[in-house]
């Protein structure tokens, strides 16, 4: 039902009764390996996370290539069409290297979508905090997660505060996966992590 492969972040492709699902666009500089593994795949729509450049550098790309319908939340389209420049990371030299280059999707190609929302059989989530419109995947117990968690040998964890939006709301969502209570949870950087680990870390954040 679901396969990850890494281009930067993890990149999903999620087996659905209405074809195949692509979930995140990796890196612009992964775009022409990311474009191969979708057309293997016959991958028929683009979920966006978020507008990071490791999750959505590829995704024009793709619409270019593939047509694909792009999906993402209605707070991260302006970055996604460049209308709102990305923040920069507040790290001296280091945050300018790390900010990739991401080809602004059209907003023709953009379609969007709020939590309570289906696409593909899968329900759509709001993880806000790391991006004002971060949005995850759920569907029997399995949470696409994305960049609400990461995972360091399995276990749940925060990533860098620094590269939050607003440290406090993720640290809310972290509170809000718990409460779901899936049983995996699929992340951006990492391998697979439990509900159970979730709502360990959600409690030593005291959220």
């Amino acid at each position: 039902m679901l396969e990850y492969r890494t281009f930067g972040a993890n990149t999903y492709l999620l087996q659905t009764d209405e074809g195949t699902l692509l979930v995140d666009s990796g890196l612009a500089g992964t775009r022409e390996r990311v474009l191969a593994w979708a057309r293997a795949s016959g991958v028929k729509a683009l979920f966006l996370t978020h507008h990071h450049p490791d999750h959505a550098g590829g995704a024009r790309h793709l619409w270019e290539s593939l047509g694909l319908p792009i999906y993402a939340h209605a707070l991260d389209l302006p970055y996604l069409t460049g209308e709102t420049p990305r923040p920069p990371l507040p790290i001296p030299v280091l945050g300018r290297l790390l900010n990739f280059p991401v080809p602004p999707v059209p907003r023709a190609a953009l379609q969007t979508l709020a939590e309570g929302d289906t696409l593909m059989g899968w329900q759509v989530i709001h993880l806000p905090g790391h991006t004002p419109g971060q949005i995850g995947l759920l569907r029997d117990g399995v949470l696409v997660a994305a960049d609400a968690l990461a995972s360091r040998r399995g276990q749940a964890a925060m990533g860098p505060a620094f590269l939050s939006a607003d440290v406090a709301q993720a640290q809310r969502t972290v509170r809000k996966i718990a409460d779901i209570a899936p049983s995996e949870v699929y992340v951006g950087h990492g391998p697979v992590t439990t509900g159970r680990s979730v709502r360990a870390l959600a409690d030593r954040l005291g959220v």
